[in-house]
């Protein structure tokens, strides 16, 4: 699709643009959840390690912090750590100051899987960039000219407005 032909319409370039952004998505997460799977790993395990590797400063790996990430409930969240504890990928211990919270960690077995799938994942994402970066460009580029014409739209209203008032009044 090219942003600059006359002829689509901005609406129209808006959602080729989010149609082809989409299918870039989809194809890195379906080549994500492939790798995982290879490794033996359901695709919901590979996103629990990544989401424990790479908390941000100063949270834990609670239970309730990993269903927010995941977009998960929290009694999916426990089953999901429940299964990676019986594989041996993650490690389960009571936070210290409060024990009815459950904080999660990596083991070395987790840390060298989720090493490899990380590894994969940049390597695929070498690939997949420049056509997630050129839908996104060409997002961007649509919805500037969706907002011109609109700003360009509302200024010619309110000049034809403004002028049948002036002509009303010289009548």
């Amino acid at each position: 699709m090219k942003q600059s032909d006359p002829k689509l319409s901005p609406q129209l370039s808006l959602l080729l643009a989010l149609a082809e952004f989409r299918y870039a998505l989809r194809s890195f997460l379906r080549f994500s959840e492939q790798a995982a799977q290879q490794r033996r790993l359901q695709p919901r395990q590979h996103q629990l390690l990544l989401q424990i590797a790479g908390l941000p400063a100063g949270r834990q790996a609670t239970i309730g912090f990993l269903a927010e990430r995941l977009g998960l409930r929290q009694n999916s969240v426990v089953e999901l750590a429940d299964r990676s504890v019986a594989e041996g990928l993650v490690r389960r211990k009571h936070d210290s100051a409060d024990h009815r919270r459950v904080v999660l960690s990596l083991t070395a077995k987790g840390s060298r899987v989720l090493g490899t799938l990380s590894a994969s994942h940049a390597r695929e994402l070498d690939e997949f960039a420049p056509s997630l970066i050129r839908a996104l460009d060409q997002i961007r580029a649509a919805r500037l000219t969706a907002s011109t014409e609109a700003a360009s739209a509302k200024a010619s209203t309110a000049r034809a407005t403004a002028s049948h008032t002036r002509s009303r009044r010289h009548n």
